[in-house]
């Protein structure tokens, strides 16, 4: 059995981007769908229903991330799906490096707090509401430029590095949780370009790759989460599901 199959399935979605709401508007269509928590920096309350909760939640606060699954677990006892769609490219003081001099302290760390260490946090402070008898999926959406060996053009130093030390911690947490964890399945997820805050500045007319909408590319998440199950456990695939190399 899939999660997706259960009688009544909850979830729990860290980002309200446009990923992460068209997530959020996809898990509510699943006949299972029983609860759906929203952690992100600027919840807003309108948006709350008997079925739909926003916390606020901090991303580059360990406390806060804390503090946020304490919330949740007043609400369900049980996460059948937890989804990471927190992740910065660019913002006010962060730049896509395209070359080595363009490299600062302050982006590796700012990139790698919310790109990278965030996952583990994350995963810890939900690890108990993860642990039971039920099938679960824990996903986090990755990059292929986090990809090592499909590193072909170089660049992006920062956004890159912090990607592939996700994909490292999130297949080490994949590896404990087949022992810790057994009826869940960790998966990194690479959501193809998507029509967002994140990835506006870098699509252009003549832009060669197709660029999907956020509801395209939840229903093709949705779609590839369906399709996995714990033996695929630790695991890198795109939004069509197929494999990428670490």
């Amino acid at each position: 059995m899939h999660c997706f199959d259960l009688p009544e399935f909850n979830v729990v979605i860290a980002g309200g981007g446009s990923i992460g709401r068209a997530l959020l508007e996809e898990v509510q269509l699943i006949p299972g769908f029983n609860q759906a928590i929203v952690l992100e920096r600027n919840p807003d309350p309108s948006g709350n229903a008997s079925s739909v909760l926003h916390l606020k939640m901090d991303a580059k606060d360990p406390d806060s991330i804390k503090d946020a699954a304490a919330q949740a677990a007043r609400h369900v006892n049980r996460v059948h799906l937890l989804i990471n769609t927190v992740g910065v490219l660019h913002d006010g003081k962060l730049r896509p490096e395209k070359s080595l001099k363009a490299i600062s302290q302050d982006s590796l760390l700012n990139s790698f707090a919310i790109n990278a260490a965030f996952l583990p946090l994350l995963a810890q402070a939900f690890s108990a509401m993860m642990r039971h008898d039920d099938p679960a999926i824990l996903a986090s959406l990755s990059a292929r430029v986090g990809s090592i060996e499909d590193n072909h053009s170089g660049g992006w130093y920062s956004y890159r590095a912090a990607k592939a030390a996700q994909n490292m911690l999130l297949r080490t947490l994949a590896r404990e949780w087949r022992l810790s964890h057994p009826k869940a399945t960790v998966l990194a997820l690479h959501p193809g370009t998507v029509e967002s805050r994140l990835s506006e500045p870098f699509i252009s007319a003549n832009y060669r790759k197709r660029v999907l909408t956020p509801g395209e590319c939840a229903t093709s998440l949705i779609k590839v989460m369906a399709s996995l199950n714990v033996s695929d456990s630790g695991s890198f695939h795109d939004w069509k599901g197929e494999v990428i190399p670490w």
